[in-house]
């Protein structure tokens, strides 16, 4: 009989984000606040045993044409990585994604149903690795993967995988939006390090912002919202800054893009602006969700 194993798969927006530096591998220094976000994608994970010298076998099944179901795929890459890390063989697992993050968003939806994935073959396994060896492989496909392991609020640096959970800044209202016209996040890196160079040092304060989420002033975080992606992706994408002042002449304390874009979201004081500027979006044509930090 085939065990089948569920779980969510959050999204995430970030607070901050610094660009810092480009490494000699290519990478860039970040310093970035991320946040866990209630809109999910819904992970299950089917698990048979083929013949004992059977090597594994992964397959993928999605809701969305344009999800990969190939090894392409971050779901695919995480679990091929966790089961060559623990040298297990002879299991089928198939994985079903039901897709409700936009792709491409800077929401970290193909990161976050790797993390999902991750956790999901590691119980069928029977819990072999450790949340910090899960890190460590995660890290190795994507650098929000270790992040989405981790949910909640936390400061990221390195190129994202340097980890440290503060006071979670949950049961927030939010929306979401998106235009879906999207740059490419290497594309996006390449603009930053054309219009500021590429040994950048940190441009704001990041620990203004970390005493207002750990006090939990909603509207000082709302106005310490920054992402220096947006300094080059506005000027190319003008729905961005609608998105932006949509929200905020519907009462949101701030908004800001999320990630290299294109999608931005706002933060509100109660539910009835929030439910206010969700209905502002829809009445434009502007794909947007209503949600909360968690």
């Amino acid at each position: 009989m085939s065990n089948v194993y569920t779980g969510l798969a959050y999204s995430k927006i970030n607070l901050h984000l610094d660009v810092l530096n480009r490494m000699e591998n290519g990478y860039h220094n970040v310093e970035s606040i991320m946040q866990s976000v209630s809109l999910c994608d819904k992970l299950s994970l089917t698990v048979d045993e083929l013949p004992n010298d059977s090597e594994c076998v992964i397959e993928i099944v999605a809701n969305n044409s344009k999800i990969p179901n190939d090894k392409t795929n971050l779901v695919y890459k995480c679990a091929k990585k966790l089961l060559d890390y623990t040298e297990i063989r002879a299991k089928k697992c198939i994985f079903t994604i039901e897709k409700n993050i936009p792709i491409a968003a800077g929401m970290a939806g193909g990161s976050s149903d790797g993390a999902c994935a991750m956790k999901l073959l590691n119980s069928a396994l029977g819990n072999l690795l450790s949340y910090d060896e899960l890190c460590k492989i995660g890290a190795q496909v994507g650098a929000d993967i270790p992040f989405c392991l981790t949910g909640g609020t936390c400061i990221c640096k390195g190129i994202g995988e340097k980890i440290t959970p503060i006071n979670s800044f949950k049961d927030i209202y939010l929306v979401s939006a998106i235009d879906y016209s999207s740059v490419s996040t290497p594309v996006a890196f390449s603009m930053l390090d054309e219009k500021f160079g590429t040994d950048c040092t940190s441009s704001k304060n990041i620990e203004n912002m970390v005493n207002a989420i750990e006090n939990n002033d909603i509207s000082a975080v709302a106005s310490l919202l920054y992402n220096k992606f947006e300094e080059v992706i506005i000027p190319t994408n003008e729905n961005v800054q609608k998105i932006k002042d949509i929200m905020i002449d519907s009462g949101a304390l701030g908004a800001l893009m999320s990630g290299s874009g294109p999608s931005v979201f706002g933060i509100f004081m109660d539910e009835n602006s929030q439910k206010n500027a969700y209905e502002a979006l829809k009445n434009c044509s502007i794909n947007a969700f209503l949600c909360k930090t968690i």
